[in-house]
């Protein structure tokens, strides 16, 4: 093929029609995937956009793995207070890679039911990074490189949460684990440093000073989940003491030196500091809206969500 049928070619392709849906979703969040597969059973034509995680980030890499975890945790809490129950022990330890593995496998079967539901419903789940070219168009890169043209009469957008990290000095560069990587642990961590006392820090915290980590967790605010009422976080904070887990509220962090998994030290407003592996779990926050070219795409976002469409 010469230059000019390259051109005659690239041209054409440019110009090909979008493929057409009843329904287009970016995102195969909880909320998205249920109206995927009902409006998809119904017989409407219906597509989904996902990036990397199937079902959302509940199925992968938050909710039903992180109880996994806890559970497991729980179970290595009984087994080294057996004694108190009576029962014996004798060589003990938590094989942080088996718990990996085992929640890997658990991961891994929950994908294979959301599959199952896309081609039970008839819904077309398309693996890619979309993109808005113009208005309920999307554009989707997929993972070989080439891109299809997707076009719905009505779009849902579902583009879901991301980790969000604190703009402390030296915090990126300390490269935290945020909760994501937590989960991915092969490995009992010897200092376990939490940067957050909402509840996405706290279950972890709990967890790995089950797994035997010492744990010790840093909060701006003057009580923990300190936007529940008063007794509860009284509550979290007296079982916290009793577990062992070294808490520090109300305190500013003023700079982080050191990585992740080496060592970690952290200048607070008291002037004191302390060293450990840091985890950095200061909660979710929406995904950006830029790269999604929302705006294209005749939606508008404020600093939180998605406003409205046209």
């Amino acid at each position: 093929m010469n230059s000019k049928e390259n051109a005659s070619s690239t041209h054409s392709s440019r110009e090909t029609a979008p493929e057409e849906y009843d329904l287009l979703i970016l995102g195969s969040g909880t909320g998205s995937k249920l109206i995927a597969w009902t409006f998809g059973g119904q017989g409407q034509r219906v597509a989904v956009v996902e990036r990397k995680y199937i079902g959302g980030s509940c199925p992968n890499i938050a909710c039903l793995p992180s109880k996994h975890i806890i559970h497991t945790a729980q179970v290595a809490s009984y087994v080294r207070r057996g004694e108190e129950f009576g029962i014996a022990r004798d060589g003990f330890r938590v094989d942080m890679s088996a718990v990996r593995d085992r929640k890997r496998k658990m991961v891994s079967g929950l994908v294979d039911i959301h599959l199952a539901e896309y081609k039970r419903s008839g819904t077309e789940l398309i693996l890619g990074t979309g993109r808005f070219i113009a208005p309920k168009t999307i554009e989707a890169t997929l993972s070989d490189g080439t891109t299809r043209q997707l076009k719905g009469t009505n779009v849902v957008i579902s583009t879901g949460t991301r980790a969000a990290m604190e703009p402390i000095p030296g915090l990126a560069e300390a490269q935290p684990l945020t909760h994501v990587e937590a989960l991915e642990l092969d490995e009992v961590p010897e200092h376990l440093l939490v940067i957050g006392g909402g509840y996405i820090g706290l279950e972890l915290s709990q967890a790995m000073r089950r797994f035997g980590s010492k744990v010790s967790v840093i909060d701006r605010n003057g009580r923990l989940l300190h936007r529940e009422d008063e007794d509860v976080s009284e509550a979290l904070r007296s079982l916290f003491e009793d577990e062992g887990i070294e808490l520090t509220l109300n305190t500013r962090i003023k700079t982080i030196s050191g990585k992740s998994g080496q060592s970690v030290k952290i200048a607070i407003e008291q002037n004191g500091d302390t060293r450990g592996h840091s985890s950095a779990c200061c909660g979710r926050s929406r995904s950006k809206h830029g790269k999604y070219r929302l705006g294209v795409g005749g939606c508008r976002a404020d600093r939180s969500w998605v406003r409205e469409s046209r």
